[in-house]
Order: C-alpha cells, then sequence, then structure tokens
C-alpha cells in the first residue's frame, strides 16, 4: 500500500481554529459566572450607596444587592472547590490537600467580605471626602482576591469583566428609580472601556501561549477582536432593552407587581438551586460519558514501573530508564506542567505499550529514550546506539522533530509521520506517546486543549488506519487507540 498521510489530512482537515472557543465545561462556566454575579451585585449595593449618600438598610435593593453578593461569593467558592476536586489532574491541590484547599477559600471569602465592608463603608464617604474613593477600591481589590490567580494581567481582565457586569446592573437600577436620560449612556461608554480591558488583558495573560496553540500573535488579536465586538454588542442590547423599559415606564408597572416582589426575594435562592442541580448533573453525566474511555496516566511511582522492567531482563533496557530517570527531572530542568518529573511521561509512553502485551526491549528502550536527542542538549543518537543499539538509536531519530522544521506546518507533519510508519517501532511509540499526551491536558488553556484534540483528529486518526494495514499484528493496541482518538 502507498501511503499518503497528506491526502489523508486534507480530506479531514477543519479550516477553522477551535481556539476561538472559550470554556465548554460546564462547572468552568458556573463558577466564572458566579464570581461576575458576586461583583456585580457588589458594585450595585455600592451604587445604591452612592445614590442614597450612606447605606440606608431599610432599601431593599440595597439589602438584595449586598445579600445576593454574598451568596454568589459562596457559591462561587464552592464550585470552584467541587471544579477543582472532580478534576482528573492527580496534582490538583484539591485532591492533594483538600483541607488546606478547603482552608484557603474561607480566608480568601474572609477578604471579600471584609473588602465589601470596605468597599460600602468607601461609597458612603466617598462623596464627603476623597479617602473615601481610595477607601471603595482597596476593598475591591480586596474582594478581587476571591478570585485565584498568580497572573496580574489575569486578576486585571477578570477584574474589568466582572466591574463591566457591575456597571450594567447600576444602569438598570438608575433607569429603574429616575426618567430616562442621554447621561446615563455614560455608563455604556465605560462598560465598552471595561470590555476592552477585559480582552487587552487576557490577550497579555495568554501571550506566552501563542507559539503552543500554533497562532500568530496577529491571529490572537483577531480572535480577542472579536470576542470583544460579541461582548459588546450583547452589552448594547442589555443596555437597549433596559432604556426601553425606562422610557415605557414599565419598572414601575413590575415593581407593583406583587409576584414580582416575591421572584425579586427569591432570585438568588432560586438561582442557587438551579446551579447545584446543573452542577450534579454536569458532575455525573461528565463521569459517565468518560467511564469508557482508559486513563493512560497511571504510573505514579519509577521504582514500581522499574520492577515492571525485570522480567524483559535487558540490560540496554535499564540503561535507558536508568539514563532518563537520572536526566530527566525538575531538578535538571526537565519538568511538565503538571509540576511532575518528565521522566514521568517517558515511563508512561513505555507503560502503554507493556499493558498492551509489547514485552520488547527494542520497544521499551525506544519508548523510554524518545524524547531524549529532542529536549537533553548534548544527546544524540550516537548516544542512544552505545547505550542500546542501531535499531533502537534508528527509531529514536525518526521520532525525533527536527529544531530547523516547523511541525505546525501539515506538510511537514505529515511528512515526519509518513517516515515514522516505516518503522513499526516509532509508529507504536508515536502512538502511544500522544495517547499519553491526551491524557494530561488539564494544565493546558481551553484554546490549547481544543488544538490538541483537532490535531491529533485529523493527524493520527488517518495516521492509525494506515499503520494498522502495515502491521496488523498491533491492530489490537491501534484499535484501542483509534478508540480514543475519537471518543476524548
Amino acid at each position: 500500500m502507498c501511503y499518503n498521510i497528506k491526502n489523508d489530512l486534507e480530506k479531514g482537515m477543519g479550516k477553522s481554529s477551535n481556539i476561538n472557543q472559550k470554556s465548554t465545561k460546564a462547572m468552568l462556566i458556573i463558577y466564572r459566572l458566579f464570581l461576575k454575579l458576586a461583583f456585580a451585585f457588589l458594585i450595585l449595593a455600592g451604587f445604591v450607596v452612592l445614590q442614597e449618600k450612606g447605606a440606608d438598610f431599610e432599601n431593599g435593593v440595597f439589602i438584595f444587592a449586598i445579600t445576593s453578593a454574598i451568596i454568589f461569593a459562596v457559591s462561587y467558592a464552592i464550585t470552584y472547590y467541587l471544579y477543582k476536586y472532580y478534576n482528573k489532574n492527580k496534582f490538583e491541590r484539591a485532591k492533594k490537600d483538600p483541607l488546606k484547599m478547603q482552608i484557603v477559600l474561607m480566608l480568601r471569602l474572609v477578604l471579600f467580605i471584609i473588602g465589601a465592608v470596605a468597599f460600602i463603608g468607601g461609597m458612603a464617604f466617598a462623596f464627603v471626602h476623597f479617602t473615601g474613593i481610595l477607601i471603595a477600591i482597596l476593598g475591591l481589590v480586596l474582594c478581587e482576591f476571591l478570585f485565584y490567580n498568580r497572573r496580574l494581567t489575569s486578576h486585571l481582565s477578570t477584574f474589568s469583566e466582572n466591574v463591566a457586569a457591575g456597571v450594567l446592573f447600576s444602569y438598570i437600577y438608575l433607569c429603574a428609580i429616575t426618567e430616562f436620560n442621554y447621561i446615563v449612556c455614560v455608563f455604556y461608554v465605560i462598560t465598552l472601556l471595561l470590555l476592552f480591558a477585559q480582552e487587552f488583558f487576557y490577550h497579555l495573560t495568554n501571550i506566552s501561549k501563542h507559539d503552543t496553540e500554533g497562532l500568530k500573535r496577529s491571529e490572537m488579536v483577531q480572535v480577542r477582536a472579536k470576542y470583544f465586538i460579541r461582548n459588546a454588542l450583547i452589552y448594547t442590547l442589555l443596555y437597549a432593552f433596559a432604556g426601553l423599559f425606562a422610557v415605557c415606564g414599565l419598572y414601575d408597572k413590575i415593581s407593583s407587581s406583587s409576584i414580582a416582589t416575591i421572584i425579586f426575594q427569591l432570585l438568588p435562592l432560586i438561582i442557587s438551586i438551579i446551579t447545584v442541580v446543573v452542577l450534579l448533573y454536569t458532575t455525573f453525566h461528565k463521569s459517565d460519558q468518560t467511564a469508557n474511555l482508559p486513563d493512560y496516566n497511571t504510573v505514579f511511582s519509577a521504582e514500581e514501573f522499574k520492577r515492571k522492567l525485570a522480567p524483559l531482563n535487558s540490560a540496554s533496557t535499564m540503561r535507558a530508564y536508568d539514563y532518563v530517570v537520572g536526566t530527566m527531572t525538575c531538578k535538571n530542568g526537565y519538568c511538565r506542567k503538571d509540576g511532575e518529573d518528565y521522566y514521568f511521561h517517558c515511563l508512561n509512553v513505555a507503560n502503554i505499550l507493556l499493558d498492551a502485551g509489547k514485552y520488547d526491549e527494542n520497544i521499551m528502550s525506544t519508548a523510554l529514550l524518545h524524547d531524549c536527542v529532542e529536549d537533553i542538549e548534548g544527546c544524540s543518537t550516537k548516544d542512544i546506539e552505545r547505550m542500546t543499539n542501531a535499531s533502537v538509536a534508528h527509531s529514536v531519530d525518526l521520532l525525533t522533530k527536527k529544531k530547523d522544521i516547523n511541525y505546525k506546518n501539515d506538510d511537514n507533519m505529515s511528512l515526519y509521520l509518513q517516515n515514522i510508519l516505516g518503522d513499526r517501532v516509532a509508529t507504536l511509540v508515536k502512538i502511544a506517546d500522544r495517547l499519553h499526551n491526551m491524557s494530561t491536558l488539564s494544565h493546558y488553556s481551553e484554546g490549547e486543549v481544543a488544538k490538541k484534540k483537532e490535531d491529533t483528529k485529523r493527524q493520527f486518526i488517518p495516521f492509525i488506519t494506515s499503520a494498522m494495514d502495515r502491521y496488523p499484528m498491533d491492530n489490537a493496541f491501534f484499535e484501542q487507540a483509534l478508540f480514543y482518538f475519537k471518543n476524548m
């Protein structure tokens, strides 16, 4: 059979990148929504205080807003914890030390409440003295610590997004208590500026990820521009509806309705109940969907895996094991995104093939050493040959991506896979390598995950299909990999 992976790639290749799709994980969306609502209601409460020139605890809107802010802040902390706890990655802090994670979240909630008190207090004195404005700003900064991120730009992006929602809520309140006038358009302009700041800081946060996601900076800017336009249109519609309600006098009619009053008072509870139901459904539904997909990240102890290699009785394989485990450590600068020593990736790739019944010293040595020439400075195929044999060195050389070639180019990638297909050992290792990589994506951005899944389906499904024709003795393993890639 004449293999032409380029043709197969072109048939199944979609031109649009999934990088411009934000999170599709329901729990992630929910906890971000809770965070936005907590800030929006808090800012609304501060605006009511500013309008009333003081905190009026008989004002129903103020009480509703501040209560809702606390409810949604607590809901955010709970949902965030559950999201981290149910994450498949074994290195998530909630899994390693649940009690510590809970304490940290409660401390963040305390900071949010302190910040909320400072913000409301500052707004109460803002009309009297400039110091009140500074206290209010400091309060919002403290509230922002509820959101966990180590990057300042990420905080600024989230803060801008949350404040934009708060400005909208304040605009709606102003429309409800006063006659509509064009001064309120200032709120709209402020919102657009905040939305622009959100996308600008988001771009800065992810600027280091452009290369890994396969996008040029100009393409990423275009993506963020599209998000800004979309969000601006959404807020434009919301502002227009709020203004229309004011012009038609619908706020008075709504506020005078007893049913509307009840719904208004119970809104936080209603939203919380709906969210918990959705959250529980998502958690169990997600478990059902992924139950049939195997976990290829199962090696957690180097010593235990070493014992699995013992029956091979291969000196060259043990030399390969010792070299990888002794070299590719975080201490030496070889660390994966989840914080573990890089050699665990090599052990897992070899373990995937062991579990598939590939008890062969050349396969094991190649699997252990497959990234060495590419990643370890000074390591060459000659070193691999001296450590093992010429056959393993040849397989590792086929798997090694050359530094002067752009493998994001489909022609180059197709030629790379075509060359690998000519060697059975390299083919097996490459598929196992991709299986493990696709099992360990939780520390990548949403854009990276979507891009990697898209690339895998487009490139590796035809690659495996051709491998099945060439190496039928390995079809059981190929079929297992094919099932995983199609259903991941």
